[in-house]
């Protein structure tokens, strides 16, 4: 077994862990191995392996939560496997019992998976992708040398289970989906070198968009905004840390009017530009006061996330967390712990 863990992240509990599970384990160890690795990622699920002997796996987990330890309904979790052939099953039973209430899109890379749920059933292949919700029974399997992305919804980007056989099978025509499966690549490929802060915001870039399409009353409309908000979002990214961006100076920047960027926004992930580039700043302003390690004051916090006025500062981190910067700054330096950073953004419905 091979195990190897990356960085962590004040404010998420982030990491990459890569499990390897071949011949050189007895083959009872291999497969309990594989059905705990499973359960940690996904909750319970019963396994079925036709070949015992031979079955391998692999495993590339990236994930951050909010907390240090424990599960997390916002939870960003991206796994590429490969394994040989196996059957995964989850009962109504258990899926009520575990309490989560997101779904998994299922990306296959090689070869053919078999996705059922609710008395519905749908093959995916490469060029296709998959659905399913966690709270509900559901089945998987797939053959020999099967590998595949498996990317968390979060249960906040949603629509309402209207129809209880959810949306198994997609086919990826439109702009957006074709871009979800490059950007979910991408997101894997670099696993090795991307930080915590760019996995997070990635992340939940690649979930708006899958909730965008999932919705069927906003789906015909995102295609001609998809490219406009993904540039917006990827230049606050970049300079929210400049006091000069603003939703005006952003929108000239793009080309396109105010007006513009915010329809756009908030058709394909339901905010304003101006949320996105408050909660950008003052989710990192959080993480560097948090940090135990930091010697920067509240003042230099506040230039270096974008704000020109500490009272504005001050307002905003207390409206957004209900604690001062300073009390926060204290306790990461004190013997307390300063408390997890909130992930509910106040006054923003839907999305968390």
């Amino acid at each position: 077994m091979t195990v190897v863990a990356h960085g962590t992240d004040i404010g998420w509990h982030y990491g990459v862990l890569e499990v390897s599970l071949g011949a050189e384990l007895p083959t009872v160890d291999r497969i309990d191995m594989w059905h705990e690795h499973v359960g940690h990622n996904h909750g319970p699920v019963h396994t079925r392996i036709e070949w015992p002997e031979g079955f391998w796996g692999k495993t590339w987990t990236q994930r951050a939560l909010s907390t240090r330890g424990g599960t997390d309904s916002g939870m960003l979790q991206l796994v590429e496997f490969a394994s040989s052939a196996i059957d995964y099953t989850r009962s109504n039973e258990i899926a009520r019992n575990a309490g989560d209430d997101s779904a998994r899109l299922i990306i296959p890379i090689d070869g053919r998976i078999l996705l059922a749920q609710s008395d519905h059933a749908v093959c995916v292949e490469p060029g296709r992708m998959g659905i399913l919700r966690w709270n509900q029974d559901m089945a998987m399997s797939h053959g020999d040398d099967f590998r595949a992305y498996i990317l968390n919804i979060p249960a906040y980007a949603l629509p309402p289970a209207r129809d209880p056989r959810g949306a198994l099978g997609i086919q990826p025509k439109n702009f957006i989906l074709n871009n979800v499966r490059r950007m979910v690549g991408s997101l894997a490929a670099d696993r090795g070198s991307v930080t915590a802060p760019e996995f997070v915001e990635f992340s939940r870039a690649i979930v708006d968009l899958v909730a965008g399409t999932l919705d069927d009353r906003r789906a015909p409309e995102l295609d001609a905004h998809a490219r406009l908000v993904a540039a917006a979002r990827r230049r606050i990214h970049l300079y929210s840390n400049d006091s000069d961006l603003t939703v005006r100076t952003l929108a000239e920047s793009l080309g396109t009017s105010r007006r513009q960027l915010e329809t756009a926004m908030k058709k394909v992930a339901g905010r304003t530009p101006g949320q996105v580039l408050r909660e950008t700043r003052l989710r990192r302003a959080y993480d560097l006061l948090a940090d135990p390690d930091a010697t920067e004051d509240v003042v230099d916090v506040a230039t270096a996330c974008g704000y020109s006025s500490l009272s504005g500062f001050r307002t905003s981190f207390v409206d957004r967390f209900g604690i001062l910067p300073g009390e926060v700054k204290y306790r990461a330096r004190s013997a307390q712990r300063p408390p997890p950073r909130p992930e509910k953004r106040a006054q923003l419905p839907h999305f968390s």
